[in-house]
């Protein structure tokens, strides 16, 4: 049976159309993951995330999408509290940022539990470096917690376990792990790199 040109170019013009249509709602039933939506809606972004202009500021930010933004500038802003004081020694930003009961959980040896053994640490580390500054490099916030990778920076001005000012600088890393509660520090765990802090300070031989 013969069809005419015209035919054929009108039923592979249908087919074209079909095929497109048919594509099209293909794609649109293309299912995301069940949560996926909801979860971006709920996450904060870090432009809802205010920090507070004059204290220590995250070099980089991540925060857990099951947090609304109100609670994770909270403990976003008690982390930042925390680490001016270590930049200043400043003990009011101490007592702003943690709470009365509080646990240090990696306790050094003679060294107080609780605030006062944190004023202690940074009055005697003070003694040896009194320009210490802390900075926040990274800021991870899940659940209750709060984890930093942090750098310190200073000059061994004063006497540190017998040794003499070198006048050098100093800088060793940190990372914290704090839990908050209702806006206050409750709890933390925490590990310095020791061994590079007492050797910049010749408190032990470098090889």
């Amino acid at each position: 049976m013969s069809v005419s040109k015209k035919s054929i170019s009108s039923i592979a013009g249908m087919a074209i159309i079909i095929g497109t249509v048919l594509l099209t709602a293909a794609c649109g039933n293309i299912s995301k993951p069940a949560d996926y939506e909801s979860k971006a809606a709920e996450a904060p972004a870090k432009k809802d995330i205010q920090l507070l202009k004059d204290l220590p500021q995250p070099v980089t930010m991540t925060i857990d999408p099951s947090l609304d933004a109100k609670e994770a500038t909270a403990m976003v802003q008690t982390a930042q509290r925390f680490y001016a004081f270590w930049n200043t020694g400043n003990e009011e930003f101490l007592s702003q940022a943690v709470a009365s009961g509080f646990t240090d959980n990696t306790l050094p040896k003679g060294r107080p539990q609780g605030p006062d053994g944190l004023s202690f640490a940074s009055r005697n580390f003070r003694k040896a470096v009194p320009d210490l500054q802390c900075k926040i490099e990274d800021l991870l916030v899940v659940g209750d917690k709060v984890t930093a990778r942090l750098s310190f920076t200073g000059t061994h001005k004063g006497e540190f376990l017998g040794k003499t000012p070198t006048g050098k600088p100093i800088q060793f890393m940190a990372i914290d792990v704090l839990r908050i509660k209702d806006g206050k520090l409750v709890e933390d765990w925490h590990l310095e790199d020791n061994l590079t802090l007492m050797q910049q300070l010749g408190a032990v031989p470098e090889n």
